[in-house]
């Protein structure tokens, strides 16, 4: 709902990156930082707020998926209202509904081969994790609510966003990834998209935007020449990044068992983690 005194958007949204998670989010989202286009929602704002943006994405995945009550735009003002760009999951499956709400937004479509997207998510989102891994998380879920409020959302996400086991059921991974891009093209009119992969550079992206190539200063002849594209989160950069979050957590964690529960309760926090994993029956999936 819509709060008193908060107007409806802080920026105007003006691309909405229709690209679910490991065809190139990460450096879509940088592209448009080198375009001046610096506030893009990604999942490494769930990561950052998972208690103030994990239970409205929930609400979001619920309203579509389950027949909950519907978004007005002042809810996802709400969320969404300081950025002026989405890409990544969340955001991405609600593509066709965003595009609806702002509709002055450019829309692009963020394409990778469905094979090569599959093997990308299965070593990385969905890469096995280690008994030690596993136990940093429980430890994690009983002492820190950053962690409890991420899995929380991340439970939804799975359960309406992801209805199917990527590391056994590839036929149906697959079949979900065509289908959600189905969707974009069926509901998002021609004319306010472009079809785009991070392999095709600057000029398409640009002349759909209609901004200028960004330039960059030779370090040897001194001239201005075309800016690279970037290239970020390759699978060595995704764990890195996730051991870092990871870190921080476990940092938290450990302040807030020795500051609020004492030694003596370590030990019982920790079990009582592990039955919320097993509870939960994530096996291994975070």
């Amino acid at each position: 709902m819509k709060t008193a005194g908060i107007p409806d958007r802080v920026v105007p949204m003006k691309v909405i990156v229709c690209g679910v998670q490991r065809t190139g989010t990460l450096s879509m989202r940088y592209a448009l930082y080198q375009l001046g286009i610096h506030d893009c929602y990604h999942m490494h704002d769930v990561f950052e707020n998972p208690s103030t943006d994990g239970p409205l994405w929930s609400r979001a995945l619920k309203s579509k998926y389950a027949g909950g009550d519907p978004l007005l735009k002042e809810d996802w003002d709400l969320l969404l209202g300081n950025y002026q760009a989405v890409c990544d999951v969340p955001p991405a499956f609600f593509g066709p509904e965003l595009a609806e709400i702002y509709p002055d937004a450019k829309v692009v479509i963020l394409n990778r081969d469905p094979e090569k997207w599959y093997v990308s998510v299965l070593n990385s989102i969905h890469s096995k994790r280690t008994i030690l891994d596993q136990l940093a998380v429980l430890f994690c879920l009983a002492f820190n609510p950053d962690t409890r409020a991420w899995m929380s959302f991340g439970l939804t996400m799975f359960k309406y966003g992801w209805p199917f086991d990527h590391r056994t059921e590839k036929e149906k991974a697959i079949t979900w990834y065509k289908d959600i891009y189905k969707e974009f093209r069926e509901r998002i009119p021609a004319e306010r998209r472009i079809e785009f992969s991070v392999g095709e550079g600057w000029k398409p992206l640009c002349d759909f935007l209609e901004l200028p190539v960004p330039k960059t200063r030779d370090c040897e002849t001194g001239k201005l020449v075309e800016a690279p594209f970037p290239h970020l989160n390759d699978r060595f950069a995704f764990h890195t990044d996730n051991a870092q979050t990871q870190a921080a957590w476990m940092k938290a964690a450990v302040q807030n068992a020795w500051a609020f529960v004492g030694k003596a309760t370590v030990l019982g926090g920790a079990s009582f983690g592990g039955y919320l994993l097993w509870k939960s029956r994530l096996g291994g999936r975070f």
